[in-house]
């Protein structure tokens, strides 16, 4: 059965559109009209937390990405600024606080303690799953961040970041964690909140290992065997094992990247080089649509694409991405990863609906058998494809980690804040981290050896 997080109790998504129905992020995670935290069950704030995490992927972080790695780029308005690598301590603002530090992870850090407290190990499972998924990106974005003195309230109002290689551990020990959690027999997914065997989960958490081991190709040579063993352990099998939150089909509660298109009309429009990338590709009419000589990802006239829609799924990693990582891996360690690359492209493909004969058609064109660095290229070429719309960190992640798709810096994107105007390789800390905690976040800058958009971050070194 499709994986899906349904049932969602009506209350908790009503909460949720209060939150976010004025922007992207609330102001706040709580709203003093309704009861403060201690009242509300965990098995309310379970959703509450997830449509968070989910809304992280494809809102204003996702766009960041996929402008960056040039899926997308600004037409007007703050976006064409974000094009040529004007992105600010501003805008880092909302994304960090309000979606990640006072949202899911909060949520995530939240439900963990409750959930230990009422001895319902299961829960506390996905959310230890969640948390880490949320670290990741985090991570990805800005290197070093706070996490071990994050969650303490009142008991410590200034935390010191953690370096990045210890997040990554972090990541790794959380997703073990989960599994064992899942695994405990202990408690419950809350019933019809999450209708997920505690087995599925652990398939995801297993194929998310599968991600962060490989991202660390750079920095640990065991990197790839390790994301080979971890997805040999029991990862997804297919499409049905994705986990997917159903965006409502609503303008208070959809999908993130829909309601960026219904909000901010034409302000973002496809990138002109992605668009003839994905020409003779049987996904570009699920992607984009032809306005003039523009391309646009969303119209309101228009139900086919895919991921533009506002009950397209938000999906925490895709069974495709999965394969990828596969292919990428078996290739790095001396294997062929031909087979894998292919399921990844038909697995892809099937998932957007297209039909077998198509699918057929364009794998049969596909092979490797080059050298390494070419066969990488392929398999990120594919993969910068089957990722759009849905996970577009990961194609950020993949540019940094690989230098694949082969991508022309902006010209316009020499600035203060991008001196060698190079394609950015990490976001600014947020203006309120300067302001209120100075001390841990001059630390953390020295410590990374610098704070400006092409100062790279440990696990994704340009040398």
């Amino acid at each position: 059965m499709m994986k899906i997080i349904n049932n969602i109790q009506k209350i908790c998504i009503l909460i949720l559109a209060v939150l976010l129905s004025a922007c992207e992020y609330g102001d706040t995670n709580i709203d003093p009209a309704n009861p403060q935290e201690s009242d509300v069950p965990t098995n309310a704030v379970i959703p509450i937390m997830q449509i968070q995490s989910h809304r992280n992927i494809t809102s204003i972080l996702g766009r960041f990405a996929g402008i960056l790695t040039q899926q997308w780029t600004g037409s007007d308005a703050q976006q064409v600024a974000y094009s040529s690598y004007v992105i600010g301590e501003t805008d880092a603002e909302n994304p960090w606080n309000t979606g990640l530090y006072v949202g899911s992870m909060r949520d995530c850090v939240d439900i963990i303690n409750r959930a230990t407290e009422e001895q319902n190990i299961q829960s506390r499972g996905l959310a230890k799953l969640y948390l880490a998924a949320n670290l990741g990106m985090a991570t990805n974005i800005w290197g070093d961040i706070p996490f071990s003195e994050a969650f303490l309230g009142g008991e410590n109002l200034f935390p010191a970041y953690d370096s990045q290689e210890f997040i990554y551990e972090e990541i790794i020990r959380l997703l073990d964690e989960a599994e064992e959690d899942l695994s405990s027999g202990l408690g419950t997914l809350n019933g019809n909140l999450v209708p997920l065997s505690t087995s599925d989960w652990i398939k995801v958490s297993k194929s998310l290992k599968a991600r962060y081991h490989l991202q660390l190709v750079h920095r640990d040579p065991e990197a790839s065997q390790n994301a080979l063993d971890a997805l040999a352990e029991g990862a997804m099998k297919g499409n049905s094992d994705q986990a997917e939150f159903p965006f409502s089909n609503s303008v208070n509660a959809g999908n993130g990247l829909a309601l960026f298109g219904i909000q901010r009309p034409n302000t973002m429009i496809i990138n002109t080089q992605f668009a003839t990338f994905m020409d003779n590709d049987p996904r570009k009419e699920l992607y984009m649509v032809q306005d003039g000589g523009d391309f646009l990802f969303y119209s309101s006239a228009n139900t086919n694409l895919f991921w533009a829609q506002l009950d397209s799924p938000g999906v925490l990693m895709t069974y495709a991405e999965q394969k990828f990582i596969e292919a990428e891996a078996l290739e790095r360690t001396g294997a062929d990863g031909s087979s894998a690359l292919r399921e990844a492209i038909t697995t892809n493909m099937q998932y957007l609906g297209i039909t077998e004969s198509i699918i057929t058609g364009y794998v049969s064109a596909i092979s490797l058998g080059g050298t390494l660095e070419n066969d990488i290229e392929i398999i990120i070429g594919e993969k910068y494809k089957a990722l759009y719309g849905n996970t577009p960190l990961e194609v950020w992640n993949d540019y940094r980690r690989t230098g694949y798709p082969v991508l022309t810096p902006n010209p316009l994107g020499v600035n203060g804040l991008n001196p060698s105007g190079i394609i950015p390789r990490r976001l600014l800390y947020p203006i309120s981290e300067r302001v209120t905690n100075p001390d841990s976040y001059n630390a953390a800058i020295e410590a990374q050896g610098g704070h400006l958009l092409d100062d790279e971050i440990w696990v994704f070194p340009t040398n």
